[in-house]
């Protein structure tokens, strides 16, 4: 059996090879991923380590919630107490705030989302992360006064400054000239990626973060052979239980907790499709080997004449396909490196630079890549290998070719059981999802239903896969013969069809829901700013980020503005619930959005009042006059609801549950913070208005956008595009897999119908009528397949929609238009995946095609 086995893997090695090609991809996928997420934390771990470079210890403010988000700054009194530490050889305080360079065009310089730090100098020669580094043959010095800034090597190399250069800086008010005096790079690290840093001397940094006699944490430093844990208990002791005291490491690994966070979501996201790609490619082997069972029904009862047990036959179907697991996932991890370092290649190349750290091929990547190729693969044979050892040894003898006329009925039952069990799911999660407090705890539900409901689908897909043929075949018919006889081939075996067009339901229902969910989400953005804005202009900084509350005093003396909102959002507890508030002028509010307030008034909220939308009413139990408590970074507040709102989103896609005015605003996260944006409203002609807000921001500001409400809609929009553009391009991987299956269904058919291809060509079929016969097949199958996967993706668009309607996806909304162009590039790719099997066909050798078995 062994060289049976060995024997047979080697005939059919070209079908087994095609199998491999879509474990290969699916695989790659997952090695790539790992790969570049693996590199990608290492380099940024890395470069987040060197933070704590030559410090032991590091105190800062206790973080209200927990976790390491609303730390407050402190007064710098508390380095004295440090300083008197025995064993405490260095105790210097920091600050780190916003700090953006401008370069040689005016133009702020961009880092693709990046931090734009900046810090004080406040480390004693090198003791510290920052650490000078030579310009050519020049040696920088640390900045020392109001007019000096060092700035990160990696910035000045990729932007041409140098030691002597001036630069501008956008901090806490307009960007400011500076003189560069010196370039640092952060402990070793001698590429940080697009973070860019401006360091300032200590007086500087109060002045231009305004923040005079404040830190952000201490940077400690030990003497010689003191006991650091002992010393740590003694800072604390004397500086008491309202700071937290962490060890270097421990601290520049937190500061990179945000950037670590989003490279665990990232891996999470990409692993789950690379799972989307198997779950793809299994429909595929499950199918080959259906398939090669089929077709070797002879072989293999010729093998249990000569005694072979079904145990044998069976472990012989699974060591081929072990055989194809293990050389696929082996190719698919070389790929998925190639694939992993050609993509930061392309990443750097865009100027969005990786810190140094160099491509990281885990032994976790290994390991994973091989069990998932080779795990995949083997569980998708063993319902054929199962199969194959009911062969019973008469079939050596005979023609019948068992199973092809089974009965679909225990598919239907299966089918229909699944859907019954999918649709009531989704209907409770629905209802539960409406009326939840945290709608990601409950979409799993809906999630469930959802995928109990596709499977269900596919199942159901055979027994239906011979009438959809001969319905959406009936075109073919007007073809000549060749057309029938397509038709026909698609309807003969409802099972093959079906299987083949599984594989590419997986990635139409995955691109429908896309669609569905795209086309809804810009609908719902479009509606929110049309009902919730009333202003003429929105003004916001590019990436999003926050930007000084000087914009927004710069504007408001402007006569051409009617009415000036800025608006800024933090995190903030409600009965234990964490919930965003949004901060705002109260008296101007009213004149720049629309909140459809059902109860009280806007202007009530002006000293201690707090606006409240509905649902969040409904869920607290609070009418307008009731005392509602915000838990703040500073405290707790006793706010009375001055209103009850019904407009949750007037940003675009961001439902604000609780608005408060500045003042309260500022009482409870302090001064420091900064606006996200500002809506404002012409007093006159909006031409003249736009123009005298330019003119007031002039060149200061150059990381300021200033857009109309339909300019802004767009840009909102945009955002939605560029997310589903990223997705369907990783769904790609799904197609092509799909296509891979396409290929290798017709290519073991036109193998498996060699005689009647014969047949057919001895009684006057040309060439091009043979091609033409396995092309209309292959598009059939894929329409069929396109058709289903679009449908159940609509379901789902709908499903997912409908449950995060409390998150601001208000709108549904189908594009038939896009659905129909990815039917009819499904087709156009059973055309592709139709072209080699199509030319081997009109190949084959009439004689010998007519006298094969």
């Amino acid at each position: 059996m062994w060289k049976a086995t060995v024997k047979g893997i080697l005939a059919r090695k070209v079908r087994l090879l095609l199998t491999a090609l879509a474990v290969l991809l699916g695989v790659s996928f997952v090695s790539g991923t790992y790969v570049l997420t693996d590199t990608l934390d290492r380099s940024f771990e890395g470069l987040f380590r060197q933070f704590g470079s030559g410090i032991d210890f590091v105190v800062r403010q206790q973080a209200p919630f927990g976790g390491d988000s609303g730390r407050e700054r402190f007064d710098t009194s508390v380095v004295d107490t440090i300083r008197t530490v025995p064993g405490v050889e260095t105790a210097n305080p920091v600050l780190l705030d916003y700090a953006q360079f401008v370069d040689r065009n005016g133009d702020n310089i961009q880092t693709g989302g990046a931090p734009t730090n900046g810090i004080s100098w406040s480390q004693e020669g090198r003791q510290g992360p920052l650490q000078l580094v030579p310009d050519g043959d020049r040696r920088g010095r640390p900045p020392n006064g109001r007019h000096e800034v060092a700035m990160d090597a990696s910035t000045a190399r990729e932007h041409g400054f140098h030691i002597g250069d001036r630069v501008r800086v956008l901090l806490e008010g307009p960007a400011e000239k500076f003189r560069i005096v010196g370039l640092f790079t952060l402990g070793t690290q001698q590429e940080i990626g697009a973070i860019s840093f401006a360091a300032f001397d200590t007086e500087t940094a109060e002045e231009v973060f305004d923040a005079p006699g404040l830190a952000d944490w201490v940077a400690v430093t030990a003497s010689p052979g003191t006991d650091l844990r002992a010393l740590r208990a003694e800072i604390g002791i004397a500086i008491g239980p309202t700071y937290d005291i962490k060890t270097g490491e421990v601290f520049a690994l937190d500061r990179g907790d945000q950037v670590l966070d989003f490279l665990a979501l990232l891996t999470q996201l990409l692993l789950g499709f690379a799972a989307i790609g198997l779950v793809v490619g299994a429909f595929i082997i499950f199918n080959t080997f259906t398939i090669l069972v089929a077709q070797r029904t002879r072989e293999l009862g010729l093998l249990r004449a000569m005694g072979a047990s079904g145990r044998q036959v069976v472990v012989s179907v699974i060591i081929e396909a072990f055989a194809v697991g293990v050389v696929a996932s082996a190719l698919g991890i070389a790929l998925g490196f190639g694939l992993a370092a050609g993509l930061l290649a392309v990443v750097n190349a865009l100027g969005r630079d990786i810190p140094d750290g160099g491509l990281v091929l885990a032994q976790r990547t290994l390991l994973v890549s091989l069990a998932v190729g080779v795990g995949v693969t083997v569980a998708a044979s063993l319902l054929p290998a199962i199969r194959a050892a009911r062969v019973p040894p008469i079939a050596a003898i005979s023609d019948v070719l068992p199973g092809r006329s089974r009965s679909l009925r225990w598919r239907v039952i299966v089918g229909a059981l699944l859907v019954a069990a999918g649709v009531p799911a989704l209907i409770i999660g629905l209802d539960r999802t409406e009326n939840a407090l945290n709608v990601v705890n409950e979409i799993w539900i809906v999630a469930l239903g959802a995928i109990l409901v596709f499977f269900g689908a596919v199942v159901l897909l055979a027994a239906f896969a011979r009438p959809l043929a001969a319905f959406f075949g009936w075109p073919l018919r007007l073809m000549d013969v060749t057309g029938a006889l397509a038709r026909g081939n698609a309807m003969r075996n409802p099972r093959r069809t079906a299987g083949t067009a599984s594989a590419l339901v997986v990635g139409l229902t995955l691109v429908g829901l896309a669609s569905v969910f795209g086309a809804s989400a810009k609908a719902s953005v479009r509606a929110a700013i049309d009902a919730g804005i009333r202003a003429d202009f929105v003004i916001k900084a590019q990436q999003f980020a926050n930007f000084s509350p000087q914009v927004a005093d710069r504007l408001e003396s402007l006569p051409e503005l009617d009415a000036v909102a800025p608006m800024r959002f933090g995190n903030v507890r409600v009965s234990l619930e964490e919930e965003t508030v949004m901060g705002t002028r109260a008296s101007q509010f009213g004149t720049v959005v629309d909140l459809d307030l059902s109860e009280g008034r806007i202007k009530d909220m002006a000293i201690d009042g707090v606006l409240v939308h509905a649902e969040a009413a409904r869920r607290y139990g609070v009418g307008v006059g009731d005392e509602l408590i915000l838990q703040f970074p500073l405290g707790f507040q006793p706010l009375r609801v001055a209103g009850i709102y019904e407009q949750a989103d007037f940003i675009g896609l961001f439902n604000i549950d609780f608005v408060v005015a500045k003042r309260a605003y500022v009482e409870g996260f302090g001064t420091d913070e900064q606006d996200a944006l500002i809506y404002a409203e012409a007093a006159g002609n909006r031409g003249v208005a736009r123009l005298a807000i330019e003119r007031a921001l002039g060149n200061d500001f150059p990381n300021i956008d200033v857009l109309s409400r339909q300019e802004y809609r767009v840009d909102q929009q945009q955002q939605v595009d560029l997310v589903l553009g990223v997705v369907a391009a990783l769904l790609l991987l799904a197609q092509i897999i799909a296509v891979v299956g396409i290929v290798n269904t017709l290519a073991l058919s036109v193998y498996e119908r060699t005689h009647e291809i014969g047949l057919l060509r001895a009684v006057g079929m040309s060439r091009r009528q043979i091609r033409r016969m396995v092309r209309g097949e292959s598009v059939l199958i894929a329409f069929i397949g396109g058709l289903a996967g679009a449908g159940i993706g609509v379901l789902w668009g709908w499903a997912f929609t409908a449950a995060l309607k409390t998150q601001g996806i208000t709108q549904l909304r189908v594009p038939s238009g896009d659905l129909g162009a990815f039917i009819v590039l499904s087709m156009l790719a059973g055309v592709v995946a139709a072209l080699a099997p199509a030319w081997r066909a009109s190949r084959l050798d009439v004689l010998r095609a007519v006298t094969t078995d």
